[in-house]
């Protein structure tokens, strides 16, 4: 394992659409009220949709950009809750018919098994792969996107994007010294093949999906990297002083439940982490499709909102005004 003594990680989770706004809300508030630019950390860890909000932080894109695009109001670009820059073709079907549908439907269940499964397996032969092709949705547009407007080279800052090899069962972090080499918008698409949803990204000899499969956060990066301080937004867990109702917590249980391990392996090794995560309110503002296009300003404010009470508490001023001395 690698490990760099730095001052901060910034660790981003996954999250859809949703995600997307609640950390456009969390990393403006974090530079607005706390004091801290995003892009100042010495590593971002990005896992899906934080895979996207590094790739472009690490790319000059500012929190005030992710912002306006949050609420609309950005002048160059169509709102995050709607058009196509953003909504567009994220979820255009693949299959033309029922046959190609039941022959997708086939190959997008084994890749999820596999990708629940994370055990070392055989590898799938090539006519079985074409014959069950797996994705039933294409990401047409964000795929464009990401060609377009992220550069091929990865940022010399640290930028690690997590993926899971589906051939493996093992965990891929993509920007890490002596990871198989992709461009920079290669490496956001495998973080972002959800299993199942999307067809998973050839990367050298890996097959890649999200790396949501291991962890909607991996935290514990940042933590083995020697962060003294990790700053973690995790839209899909939950606030544990502000939690949602049982039916709620155990519908996150999964990506909670990682978190949880994940910090306490970073303050065993004596680092402290601030954690930001959607409370019950937020959670009811999230919804349960976190794909969707409409509402996302309404996510980005109250995440904004909670951050900034967040931010006003002795622990959390203390941690963020001794990396501005």
């Amino acid at each position: 394992m690698e490990r760099r003594e730095g001052r901060v990680g910034l660790v981003l989770g996954g999250g859809g659409m949703v995600g997307l706004a609640y950390h456009a809300g969390v990393l403006r508030a974090l530079e607005e009220l706390g004091g801290f630019r995003p892009n100042d950390a010495d590593l971002i860890v990005g896992t899906s949709a934080g895979s996207v909000v590094g790739a472009y932080l690490r790319s000059g894109w500012t929190t005030e950009d992710f912002w306006q695009l949050a609420m609309g109001t950005h002048p160059q670009l169509a709102p995050l809750g709607g058009g196509k820059p953003w909504r567009g073709d994220i979820l255009s079907p693949r299959f033309t018919n029922p046959f190609d549908l039941w022959r997708r439907g086939m190959g997008s269940a084994f890749v999820l098994t596999r990708s629940m499964l994370r055990v070392p397996a055989p590898r799938v032969p090539s006519c079985l792969q074409n014959a069950f092709p797996a994705g039933l949705f294409a990401m047409r547009e964000g795929r464009r996107r990401f060609a377009d407007e992220l550069p091929e080279e990865w940022p010399q800052k640290p930028l690690w994007l997590c993926g899971v090899d589906i051939v493996s069962g093992r965990r891929v972090v993509l920007g890490r010294r002596g990871s198989p080499h992709a461009t920079l918008h290669e490496g956001v698409m495998a973080s972002c093949a959800i299993p199942g949803i999307y067809s998973p990204v050839r990367v050298g000899k890996l097959t890649l999906v999200d790396g949501g499969a291991h962890s909607s956060t991996n935290l514990d990066l940042a933590a083995r990297f020697g962060c003294q301080l990790i700053i973690g937004v995790a839209p899909m867990a939950f606030d544990t002083a502000a939690p949602p109702s049982p039916f709620g917590q155990l519908v996150r249980r999964v990506p909670a439940r990682s978190l949880a391990g994940e910090v306490a392996v970073a303050r065993r090794r004596g680092e402290s982490v601030l954690l930001f995560r959607p409370s019950a309110a937020e959670l009811r503002l999230h919804g349960v499709d976190l794909m969707r296009s409409n509402g996302l300003e309404a996510v980005a404010a109250a995440a904004y909102e909670s951050t900034a009470v967040r931010l006003d508490t002795p622990r959390y001023r203390s941690a963020l005004s001794e990396l501005a001395a």
